[in-house]
């Protein structure tokens, strides 16, 4: 008990020093302010002290010719509100109506640096249903609306292809200040403030509407907590293995020794593996409290100190676990229970609640707080854990529907919500902005500590990918999305017994080892792994693991969630200053057995797909590639045709990128996104016919550069780098290949003659 208190000396100091952060201004939850001058058609819309639309609006002929008498009308009904939800619909028509004319509305639309084009719901996803995101500003045509995260607020036009959303620029102000610690994974507020994005906009029709929506996410999304101004999404990957689902309690310091041996022998690390994540099987009690956490059982010999140390010596970052439950089973919580009842939650007669075996915090008493909770992120942020699992939200709200606790709530003029958030305040203050915290479990639960906790386990226990299509649109806005541990073996919606063949390897691999790590990766979620040691000491389990790390950072392309009915097609649009291309993944989910838990790959047809349809230009010509099979599917306009899948293919990876008059990377073999990880640059000489870049490889791992070869190129040379290469050429695809000496950035060039 000694210890519980006297660590709360320090408080007053903390929060002389959280008192220091500037303070930022709410958006309000009104219309935006609105200009208009018929005379000129000029139209701007101003929001939170700046001008978000300056446009222009004219009427034009079918060879959009200006149309002059044209009078455009502008109507504002009232802004409608239900539930505080504030819509503003601005209608713009010809006031004399002529046949053949339409308006067209020509302008910027500027937010903040974390603003981005996407998609509202409409016929697009009626026509083919897919989950979209994009790592970057996204091109997509069926992009009809500018979400801007900073300030929460949607401006949408016409659907279906009728507005047009180009990225146009995005001007920097002055670097912020970050603390001394900071990473790139930092979730600090840094851009927003000091970056603006523009993006160009045109929308057109007979008659247009647009409508704004202020405080979009938390009004209309139903997301009361959700304040973005006062925080950023983590940024980087959170990849790595997690202890639970393969040992349950008997994860052991020896455990980490071979699991830590395994990774460095397979440089999973290299390949972006960062954390390894140490559940319920450190600690000693089982009661939650500091003496508890802070004191390790003899499982771990070395304790903390050694299980840091031997993670970090392999490249890694290391997580820890937590629980927010007081067992009085547990000696430590008994006597802190005797010593100070007042820090739980009473019944009416005075004695102790307890629910489901254990005793409720009363998080409005501040010495609980700097007494129980307090002091265990302050140690463990001392120790150096870079990500803290915080267990048990589920746990207490199920406990605070019992009636005693409804009484306590409303004796002190709070709410279960409330209480689950005071616990997370401490534990963001204590741990700081640059330690990666998960709330666990279930997404009700993560509504209440939205802004505190940087990501959130979507369910139950349990490896659970439709999750990442239900909640699709919370993914690099509200937090990151975490379907629990993804055990590479897992059995659920996956055939246990189909392998598939994979380039590179050769006997096929287990389908289910390939779609689980590879559904995080294309969601943009968090990968965290959990099989035995043994599963990773067989190279055949690896590649889908290998191939799905790091997971780039994402914003969704739609602000609705896809839901279970589009998790077929994902489409991830990656934007590099040299390049910009999609990638198509096709998953063929198994079907359960009738009165049997299991799960059999029943074959899907070969199937079309319209440019059109995924929101790429229809009149351009594009060519496309398939990853695990590395077949190139030729260059296409209009549509192309996805090959049937059999009972032994789970998944489809399609890169398609805009065909161009001379050579260029088509895909690569280091990462589904076929260039998205490790394509650093690439350019194209056309003075000499050279092609070059700088890809980042993985020693030992075979790498792959597929390009494009027009017609009238030959491949004349190629060279990476120093190291060996073997280059080949077949129709329109070269393939330069190196098997890489360390894991490091090469820089390579291609000749051609034409």
């Amino acid at each position: 008990m000694k210890f519980v208190l006297t660590v709360a000396c320090t408080l007053a100091a903390f929060n002389v020093i959280r008192a220091a952060e500037p303070a930022v201004t709410p958006p309000t939850n009104a219309p935006a302010d609105v200009k208009w001058d018929a005379g000129t058609g000029k139209l701007t819309l101003s929001y939170h002290g700046g001008v978000i639309l300056d446009g222009t609006i004219r009427a034009e002929d079918g060879a959009g010719n200006a149309v002059a008498g044209s009078a455009i009308k502008l109507e504002q009904p009232p802004a409608v509100g239900e539930k505080e939800k504030i819509e503003q619909r601005l209608k713009l028509t010809i006031a004399e109506a002529k046949e053949g004319v339409k308006l067209v509305l020509v302008g910027t639309v500027t937010g903040s640096g974390e603003a981005f084009p996407t998609e509202t719901s409409g016929e697009a996803q009626k026509r083919f249903p897919l989950v979209r995101n994009s790592v970057g500003p996204s091109r997509n045509r069926r992009n009809n609306a500018v979400y801007d995260r900073r300030w929460d607020w949607l401006l949408a036009g016409p659907a279906d292809g009728t507005t047009r959303i180009l990225p146009s620029s995005r001007s920097v102000g002055v670097p912020p200040t970050s603390s001394a610690n900071a990473t790139p994974d930092s979730r600090q507020i840094d851009s927003a403030s000091s970056q603006s994005t523009t993006v160009a906009w045109e929308c057109r029709g007979p008659a247009l509407e647009l409508v704004f929506r202020p405080r979009f996410y938390q009004k209309h999304r139903d997301l009361e907590k959700f304040e973005p101004w006062t925080y950023q999404v983590w940024k980087g990957p959170v990849t790595g293995y997690c202890t639970w689902w393969a040992y349950k309690y008997d994860f052991t310091q020896k455990t980490l020794d071979e699991l830590t041996a395994v990774f460095l022998q397979k440089k999973l690390p290299d390949f972006g593996y960062k954390y390894i994540q140490l559940d319920d099987t450190y600690q000693t009690g089982n009661g939650s409290c500091p003496e508890n956490w802070l004191t390790w059982n003899q499982k771990f010999p070395g304790g903390a100190e050694y299980a840091l140390k031997k993670i970090k010596s392999v490249g890694m970052a290391g997580g820890i676990w937590v629980h927010r439950v007081h067992r009085p089973s547990d000696p430590h919580v008994a006597d802190i229970g005797k010593e100070h009842p007042d820090w739980f939650v009473h019944k009416p007669d005075g004695s102790l609640f307890m629910d489901g075996g254990f005793y409720i915090l009363n998080t409005k008493n501040k010495e609980a707080l700097d007494g129980m909770v307090r002091p265990i992120y302050r140690e463990l942020k001392k120790q150096g854990w870079g990500y803290v699992k915080i267990d048990g939200a589920g746990d207490l709200l199920n406990c605070y529907k019992n009636k005693a606790c409804e009484d306590h709530f409303k004796k002190i003029g709070s709410t279960p919500e409330e209480s689950l958030r005071d616990w997370d305040r401490v534990a963001r203050e204590e741990l700081g902005k640059d330690t990666y915290i998960l709330n666990c479990w279930g997404v009700n639960t993560g509504f209440c500590v939205v802004g505190l906790a940087d990501g959130c386990r979507l369910s139950d226990d349990g490896f659970q990918p439709e999750t990442l299509a239900n909640r699709s649109s919370y993914e690099g806005v509200v937090w990151r999305n975490d379907p629990d541990h993804c055990d590479i073996l897992g059995s659920w919606l996956m055939d246990e017994k189909a392998k598939m063949p994979v380039f590179g390897v050769k006997e096929p691999v287990p389908v289910r080892s390939i779609v689980r790590p590879a559904i995080c990766s294309i969601a943009g979620s968090v990968l965290m792994v959990s099989d035995k040691v043994e599963t990773y000491q067989d190279d055949h389990n690896l590649e889908g693991m290998k191939r799905s790390a790091p997971v780039l950072s994402t914003v969704p392309g739609q602000v609705y969630d896809a839901g279970h009915q589009a998790d077929t097609w994902w489409l991830q649009e990656i934007d590099r200053p040299f390049d910009h291309w999609s990638v198509l993944s096709r998953i063929q989910w198994a079907q359960k057995r009738e009165k049997e838990w299991k799960f059999d790959l029943l074959g899907v047809p070969q199937q079309e797909v319209k440019f059109a349809d995924l929101g790429l230009e229809a009149e351009r010509q594009y060519v496309v590639f398939e990853f695990w099979t590395q077949k190139y599917l030729g260059k296409a306009k209009g549509s192309f045709i996805a090959p049937a899948m059999d009972q032994s293919n789970g998944m489809q990876v399609f890169a398609i990128r805009e065909a161009r008059d001379h050579p260029w990377v088509l895909s690569t073999t280091r990462h589904i996104s076929q260039g998205g990880v490790c394509l650093i640059d690439e350019k194209w000489d056309m003075a000499t016919n050279i092609l070059s870049g700088e890809s980042a490889v993985v020693g030992g791992d075979p790498y792959v550069l597929t390009i494009h070869l027009p017609v009238g190129f030959k491949l004349k040379s190629a060279e990476v780098g120093g190291e060996k290469v073997e280059s080949t050429s077949q129709g329109e695809i070269v393939a330069v290949r190196i098997v890489p000496s360390a894991s490091k950035t090469v820089e390579w060039k291609v000749a051609f003659t034409k």
